[in-house]
């Protein structure tokens, strides 16, 4: 997972820009400006300090303030360690009486924090907060593809929409994971998903297969194997799968076995399996 956190932009005027054919000397010029910082710690009870600083700018016309949170990173970093180690701990309240003063004091942007805000959600089972939290990682641009992985199966799972939204959505998030970010994982739980008819989702053995197919080449070969192999031999058991069962013995692999079920599919007649 993405571990940068990108800064809010702050849309300060250049100071170099020109305006008319002259050159304007800027009005917050060093001889009429004056800086005043106030430095405000506050102790806790364990002697760890929150700095705030506040800038001001004083001209001859008027005074304008710019006032930051700045948080302790070194100090921020051993109590989100804290709070996942509440996590663990199932102790959910407990790692968000940490991890929301973080979210809510920093003036940059730390998405690990918030979707361990989310998960803590997600099991207290406050699903409209977690939805928020999640949805907010999942559009992240650098998000490698396993929060909108976590996201989709949220809305699969703990969604108040109506059963036909939820399912659009929640399979929309785990195919934008498996096909635009090519995620494995996503590739993996599609294929599980289609291939069992889970979720609600229509049973689809070929899609699924083929999404199986995907994770084992990126590098999911044991699990992906063990749902396809299964599936696969209910399939033959009770007669789906039975002409082509004589192709058993030669599937050594799941890419082999895809590409033998394919290859059959186009010269045989055989039931629908979705």
């Amino acid at each position: 997972m993405p571990s940068t956190s990108p800064k809010r932009s702050l849309d300060l005027p250049n100071k170099n820009q020109e305006k008319g054919p002259q050159k304007k000397k800027s009005k917050y010029s060093i001889v009429n400006m004056m800086i005043f910082f106030k430095i405000k710690g506050k102790n806790s009870k364990k002697n760890d300090e929150s700095v705030k600083l506040t800038s001001k700018i004083q001209t001859n016309n008027e005074t304008t303030s710019l006032e930051f949170v700045l948080t302790v990173t070194d100090f921020d970093k051993e109590q989100i360690t804290k709070a996942k180690s509440y996590v663990n701990l199932s102790k959910y309240s407990e790692a968000l009486s940490i991890l929301e003063p973080i979210s809510k004091q920093s003036i940059t942007i730390d998405y690990d924090v918030l979707y361990w805000i989310g998960h803590c959600y997600e099991y207290l089972e406050n699903y409209e907060l977690a939805d928020q939290y999640y949805k907010l990682c999942a559009n992240y641009s650098l998000d490698d593809g396993y929060w909108e992985t976590v996201y989709g199966k949220f809305l699969l799972e703990h969604s108040n929409l109506s059963n036909e939204e939820r399912i659009e959505k929640g399979i929309s998030r785990l195919i934008s994971a498996a096909d635009k970010k090519r995620f494995v994982n996503a590739m993996y739980i599609l294929g599980k998903i289609y291939i069992n008819g889970l979720y609600d989702v229509e049973q689809d053995f070929i899609k699924g297969a083929l999404y199986l197919k995907r994770a084992y080449n990126g590098g999911e070969k044991e699990r992906a194997w063990v749902i396809f192999e299964k599936k696969a031999k209910e399939l033959v058991s009770c007669g789906q799968l039975n002409e082509y069962s004589q192709y058993w013995s030669s599937w050594t692999t799941l890419e082999c076995a895809i590409e033998s079920f394919c290859n059959f599919l186009t010269s045989n007649v055989v039931t629908k399996y979705h």
